[in-house]
């Protein structure tokens, strides 16, 4: 496992309008592009440890919403006070727990850096005080990308090749905590569908485990967006949610959003 000191350097490259944080160390790590504006490296050594690095894209002057609750409230108060004072860069140090909140909130953006082939299987990650992970396998942002170009007809794509029809189908598993406290079972099936309209539809299944949830599932593309679509019942304990893909192929991120009582 890494050693982590603490050091956080943040950086505003005005000109080409992102802030880049990086975690001092001298350890090897592999770098992802997680969507657009949004670049990660992890230690491929340390498959517990915090981003390494994170390039960001600024949006309207300052950082994503997603990304600053990934960063925590010190780190974003840090970026903003930079950004506000017109400065090019400073130090930040952390302690231990900054360190390793940071660690828990990336993780399921290390897993898809780091283990990309088991990325079937979503990491938990804590943000803004709920649960969440990060799905993206590589046979289903191939299938996107294909589905990006002309349709040859309207409808789910099954079609007669038995390889075309898995790549366009398939399951994946949340982590046992997500999945306990939205109440529903781990497996998430998905399909990709062109609609009338000739846009590329996302399909997601779930199905309730039938005990009681403190939280309602939704999910969202990972594309800035910051859209969420909340999974609905749909008969039989049967929960679905539909999602418009975007131009570029990227993961779906899951959430848990606590009930609140007033």
């Amino acid at each position: 496992m890494t050693t982590w000191d603490g050091q956080l350097r943040i950086d505003h490259l005005a000109d080409a309008g992102t802030v880049v944080l990086t975690l001092i160390t001298v350890e090897p790590a592999t770098e992802m592009r997680l969507r657009a504006g949004l670049v990660a490296e992890f230690v491929a050594a340390d498959l517990h440890g915090p981003p390494a690095s994170v390039v960001v894209a600024l949006q309207n002057g300052r950082l994503p919403w997603d990304v600053a609750q990934l960063l925590g409230a010190r780190v974003s108060a840090a970026v903003a006070d930079l950004l506000g004072a017109g400065r090019s860069g400073q130090w930040l140090d952390l302690d231990l727990v900054e360190v390793d909140n940071l660690a828990v909130a990336w993780a399921p953006y290390r897993v898809v850096t780091l283990a990309p082939a088991s990325a079937s299987t979503g990491a938990l990650g804590v943000w803004a005080d709920e649960l969440w992970t990060c799905l993206g396998v590589r046979g289903w942002r191939d299938a996107l990308r294909a589905l990006s170009g002309p349709a040859p007809a309207v409808g789910t794509f099954r079609g007669d090749d038995p390889a075309l029809a898995d790549a366009l189908q398939g399951t994946w598993r949340l982590p046992d905590e997500l999945a306990a406290v939205v109440g529903v079972e781990p497996e998430v099936t998905w399909s990709l569908r062109r609609t009338e309209q000739d846009a590329i539809e996302i399909d997601l299944r779930a199905r309730s485990s039938g005990r009681p949830a403190r939280a309602v599932l939704q999910a969202g593309l990972d594309d800035r967006s910051q859209r969420w679509a909340p999974f609905e019942t749909e008969g039989s304990g049967g929960l679905r949610a539909r999602l418009a893909a975007s131009e570029e192929a990227v993961s779906v991120r899951f959430r848990s959003e606590t009930r609140r009582t007033s």
